[in-house]
């Protein structure tokens, strides 16, 4: 009897069983050995565990980067804030070294009152007509790192006072004590608010054709009560007592030193006058604009004629100069900077959210769209990259100026954060991309910056024109639980 085995009925048939493996025949003890476990699943690297964000997720991520590059430019801020003060403190410290700020008084004819023991008091009559032709040759002086505009001044001045008849000028000195009019120590006065920098011992006056010499109001007085209040000379113009008034031309020439601004006050009635200047960049100021002015870009002139009813203004008092003659108008100048540093640096700061808005709005398009992996360190990296702008800006714009510190800044950004892109993305395009998006926000940027009239309407429209681009590209986007085209198809039918 033979033996033999039953059938395997879940075997197919026909087939010759598998050969056993020469080394299993050989070595039986391979074969009892049990197969090893498989090997735990690998966990996820930090670069696919980030990549895998959900698309919301990862903006809520980069919005917070976004307001965190916030603190940076807030630091930048107090960076710029002490280096303004900086430069005041230096303009201050040249102003007291070379001139103040000069409020120049239009000359005033004074006549002496005496009235017993009292103390005398002194009649002022404003100039009826005034030519004023003021050349300024500004220069610009620097401590370190810092500037400031000084100037040197030359006024021309010709012009005439009408003295009304004695019994009209009694109306002023309310004269009940049968006091006296000195009319030999009239005299002509010239002042300034702030002092007389700048003013030369040649500078002289003529008064009725007699060349007469400027002399300080102390001297010529004797008396400082009476010259406090003002920063005054004097020049003798004696008077003869006429019953139907008088009139005193006189023409002289001042030189004086100042900074920045150049302002003058008149309290006559007629006033003509020119400002000249080799500056490219006058802020006119004052109650009274200019009828006419040319502004090239090397020089201005411009041109005031001012007409001032009820003028010209008598007043009485125990001062030589009185403040209160020159409620008329007030015409001046001031030397500006074409681009103020700190200013345009502090306007630029403020733009420092929009830089990196939308250059992470870029590469949060490039990784939806073009499959790009950026992690959020990267993110951050480059923020921080476009972060140091506005810091680059002022230290470089102190020694080189403005515009050349917009561009040389710019232009390193833009080299390290195009190469840092082009070291993530990996790819020409995207790397083209965002160097030509960056490279328009600054030239786009530096344009706005110095719009004065339309900078605001710019603006506007053009953020208007980059919130519609994004309302495109979002489109382009396939957000979560956004049905595909084929299903919203079959849905609809």
């Amino acid at each position: 009897m033979s033996d033999t085995t039953a059938a395997d009925p879940f075997e197919p048939q026909g087939e010759p069983p598998p050969r056993a493996d020469a080394a299993q025949q050989a070595d039986p003890a391979q074969q009892a050995e049990p197969a090893p476990p498989p090997l735990p699943p690998a966990e996820p690297s930090a670069r696919s565990r980030e990549s895998s964000l959900p698309p919301l997720y990862k903006i809520a991520l980069i919005l917070g980067l976004a307001v965190a590059s916030v603190l940076p430019n807030m630091l930048i801020g107090n960076v710029i804030d002490e280096r303004e003060q900086r430069q005041t403190s230096v303009r201050d410290e040249i102003k007291r070294n070379w001139g103040p700020q000069q409020s120049v008084y239009s000359p005033t004819l004074i006549i002496p009152y005496q009235a017993g023991d009292k103390p005398r008091q002194f009649v002022k009559i404003a100039a009826a007509q005034l030519d004023l032709a003021a050349d300024l040759a500004p220069e610009q002086r620097r401590r370190g790192l810092f500037q400031t505009t000084v100037y040197n001044a030359t006024l021309d001045m010709k012009g005439a006072f009408a003295v009304p008849a004695e019994a009209r000028l009694r109306d002023f000195v309310n004269d009940k004590d049968g006091g006296r009019f000195v009319w030999n120590e009239a005299a002509i006065v010239f002042g300034t608010a702030d002092g007389l920098a700048g003013m030369r011992a040649s500078d002289k006056i003529t008064i009725g054709g007699v060349a007469t010499q400027w002399q300080p109001c102390l001297e010529a007085v004797r008396n400082e009560a009476v010259c406090r209040g003002s920063t005054t000379v004097l020049a003798a113009a004696p008077l003869v007592p006429d019953a139907t008034g008088a009139r005193v031309n006189f023409t002289t020439t001042v030189n004086l030193r100042g900074t920045g601004s150049l302002c003058f006050l008149h309290g006559g009635k007629d006033l003509a006058a020119t400002f000249r200047s080799d500056w490219p960049s006058p802020s006119f100021i004052g109650n009274a604009l200019p009828l006419s002015s040319t502004i090239t870009a090397s020089s201005f002139e411009a041109k005031w004629q001012v007409s001032e009813f009820g003028a010209p203004r008598i007043s009485a008092s125990t001062y030589v100069l009185d403040t209160a003659m020159w409620k008329g108008p007030t015409i001046g100048v001031d030397l500006i900077e074409a681009t103020p540093i700190y200013r345009m640096v502090t306007r630029v700061s403020k733009y420092g959210l929009l830089f990196v808005v939308l250059s992470f709005a870029t590469y949060f398009f490039f990784e939806v769209l073009s499959r790009l992996r950026i992690h959020i360190v990267q993110y951050g990296l480059l923020g921080l990259s476009l972060s140091l702008f506005s810091l680059l800006l002022v230290s470089l714009a102190e020694p080189i100026g403005y515009t050349n510190g917009y561009l040389v800044s710019a232009a390193l950004v833009l080299v390290q954060s195009t190469l840092y892109t082009a070291a993530v993305a990996r790819r020409l395009l995207p790397t083209l991309t965002f160097a030509a998006v960056l490279a328009t926000l600054f030239g786009f940027i530096y344009v706005l910056l110095g719009l004065e009239t339309y900078s605001l309407l710019i603006g506007a429209l053009a953020l208007f024109a980059v919130v519609s681009a994004l309302m495109v590209l979002t489109q382009m986007v396939k957000w979560p639980g956004k049905p595909e085209p084929a299903q919203e198809a079959a849905a609809s039918a």
